[in-house]
């Protein structure tokens, strides 16, 4: 009986995280920097040219229009000429390279280089390593 309590407790944990990791996954701020994502490794392509501007993200336009208005309106802020890193360096050394405009007063969602989407505080933001 102790060992079904422990397994239905667990259950109830996991579908509580994932439950809250599907709302993020759905906000318009986690997809507009995920968009961001895809425009500047886009912008980068194969030469790994390191976006400097609104404009190198031009090309990508069309396959990520929210993310391009987003940086646009100034609704995130792009730390540009950020170096990026691949998938393969999630978690070792990531800085920030892209955030929602009131991450810093506010917190909020951030951009991290090697396209991991995290939620900060503005404390965290303030300490968080920041590309270059």
């Amino acid at each position: 009986m102790a060992k079904t309590t422990s397994i239905l407790a667990l259950l109830v944990v996991l579908a509580g995280c994932s439950s809250r990791l599907g709302e993020e996954r759905n906000s318009p701020a986690f997809n507009n920097l995920r968009e961001v994502n895809d425009l500047l490794h886009a912008a980068a392509g194969t030469a790994s040219k390191v976006p400097a501007k609104l404009a190198d993200l031009e090309r990508g336009r069309k396959l990520a229009p929210h993310g391009y208005e987003a940086v646009k309106s100034g609704n995130v802020v792009v730390l540009w000429g950020a170096p990026l890193k691949g998938e393969e360096d999630v978690g070792k050394d990531e800085a920030v390279i892209a955030y929602e405009k009131n991450v810093p007063t506010e917190g909020g969602y951030v951009l991290l280089s090697a396209g991991t989407i995290k939620k900060m505080t503005a404390a965290e933001f303030q300490s968080a390593l920041k590309a270059p």
